[in-house]
């Protein structure tokens, strides 16, 4: 038996049913016609047209947050909050083991003291109240602002854990830099009604979390403002800007192996359905790539596949970055900037998962950004078939974008606990995949998922470069097909 290594996230599975030929009408303009062939359901690929563009994002968000700032207290009158982290809580995550699976990237730390807001006040003239945080100012309109900083000399990225949120009407809550990245608003009880929610990462060392309450407003108002901030997360320096030194010369810090995907034409049909994940759980952020399916579901809610290896619960999916489209301009191009990125969503939950088949598919909370592309899938196994050509796209060591081919391979030992038939045994034949990479979906010739990434099987599997020794493992399509058939191609 080899090792396995949840590096990347991919199983293969076993038919568990035969379904009957159906023809399905694809629902997004730009699909290629759906066929059906051999018992199995087959479907292709489709492109977005919705949503805003790239450059209508850029322009949201600047126009949005020089609004913010218009209103932003003066540095005297601005609650300002510093948290440090100390070395060995950096180290315990800039020095996790790429072995380990999902990959961090982050860590999580309570505020002390706590912002805890119960009510603000008018003014540096009154006398603040008991729970009260702060003092909210007039803005130009007649309405109130109230903003504070919350900064760490050590984070590349900021998320802030909101809790028992509870706004007045006309109240509003954003989060943002003075960069021109900027979040919200959020408003009432916050995104699902709740009060509790983490805010997207606002990269640099600093995020301003500012609320206003729309002018003319009465400063009874102002007593109805609740909700408490008691926990920071963060997304260190190392994992914003690249890897170690050492590796600096190769391809944006990765391994030698590991290939651009924006220098391979078979790449540029599925590129634009992947994208990288960052999520807090527990004490850590991690990160896995994933990438959006057109289902034919005539209620589709933009299905989205990954690993059930990187998460499995509600209260995990609720609060994923997407970060779309994460990858060089040209071939062995710069490196792009996490900052202000605009192909970027938050929030998803789960419709179904299983950790026999390592898969998780999520329900998207947000629109997808204009020329998403959705990938197709079939149900037709793969897993025993020698020989079978597949590709992917993902997103290791929450880096831009990677291209990897493989070939199927009935006679690689297998693992523990991955059985063949569950999971798709494959030897990497271009490029290859690292940590960070787990739940990418890969694709057959015809550009159709098959299953999604769950690591590597072998003897040396420490080293992403050796193919020889070690086998690719995805989770199969084919083997859970019964339980998102009804999701996907009802």
């Amino acid at each position: 038996m080899g090792k396995a290594k949840k590096v990347s996230g991919r199983f293969p599975f076993l038919l568990m049913a035969a379904f009957a030929a159906v023809a399905i009408v694809a629902l997004v303009s730009g699909t290629r016609p759906v066929t059906a062939a051999r018992n199995y359901v087959d479907v292709h690929g489709g492109v977005v047209n919705g949503g805003l563009t790239a450059e209508e994002q850029i322009q949201r968000q600047i126009e949005q947050t020089g609004r913010l700032m218009k209103d932003l207290p003066s540095p005297s009158e601005l609650k300002q909050v510093r948290v440090n982290f100390g070395r060995d809580e950096i180290d315990a995550v800039d020095q996790t083991d790429k072995a380990s699976t999902p990959l961090k990237i982050g860590l999580v730390k309570a505020m002390t003291p706590a912002i805890e807001v119960s009510g603000l006040d008018r003014g540096a003239a009154n006398s603040p109240r008991q729970g009260t945080a702060g003092e909210a100012l007039r803005t130009r309109d007649g309405g109130f602002v109230w903003a504070a900083s919350v900064s760490s000399d050590q984070a590349g990225a900021i998320r802030l854990h909101i809790e028992n949120l509870s706004l007045p009407k006309g109240g509003e809550l954003y989060v943002y830099s003075r960069g021109g990245e900027s979040y919200g608003p959020y408003k009432g009880t916050g995104i699902d009604g709740s009060g509790e929610f983490w805010t997207p990462a606002v990269f640099g060392r600093e995020t301003l979390v500012q609320i206003r309450i729309s002018g003319p407003a009465g400063e009874a108002s102002l007593h109805e403002v609740s909700f408490r901030i008691a926990e920071i997360g963060i997304i260190t320096e190392k994992n914003v800007g690249g890897l170690t030194p050492v590796l600096e010369a190769n391809f944006c810090g990765n391994p030698s192996c590991i290939v651009d995907a924006s220098c391979y034409a078979a790449a540029n049909s599925i590129k634009d359905a992947y994208a990288k994940q960052e999520w807090i759980a527990g004490a850590f952020i991690y990160t896995c790539t994933g990438a959006v399916l057109n289902d034919t579901n005539p209620s589709s809610a933009n299905y989205f596949l990954t690993a059930n290896h990187c998460y499995s619960k509600n209260s995990n999916a609720k609060n994923v970055d997407f970060y779309w489209r994460f990858r060089t301009s040209s071939c062995n191009g710069g490196c792009p900037s996490n900052g202000g990125w605009p192909y970027k969503t938050h929030g998803a939950s789960v419709a179904a998962t299983n950790r026999r088949g390592d898969f998780t598919l999520v329900s998207l909370t947000q629109a997808l950004p204009a020329g998403t592309v959705r990938l197709g899938f079939t149900n037709a196994p793969v897993a025993n078939t020698n020989g079978v050509a597949l590709h992917r796209v993902s997103n290791p060591n929450f880096g831009p974008q990677v291209y990897n081919e493989q070939s199927v391979s009935t006679s690689a030992p297998t693992c523990s606990g991955w059985p063949r038939g569950e999971r798709i045994y494959s030897r990497d034949t271009l490029g290859g995949t690292d940590g960070g990479s787990s739940g990418s979906p890969v694709v057959n010739g015809s550009d159709q998922v098959v299953g999604q990434l769950s690591g590597a099987c072998g003897t040396n599997v420490n080293d992403p470069c050796d193919a020889v020794n070690n086998a690719t493992v995805d989770g199969a399509l084919a083997f859970y097909w019964a339980t998102v058939q009804p999701l996907l191609a009802p």
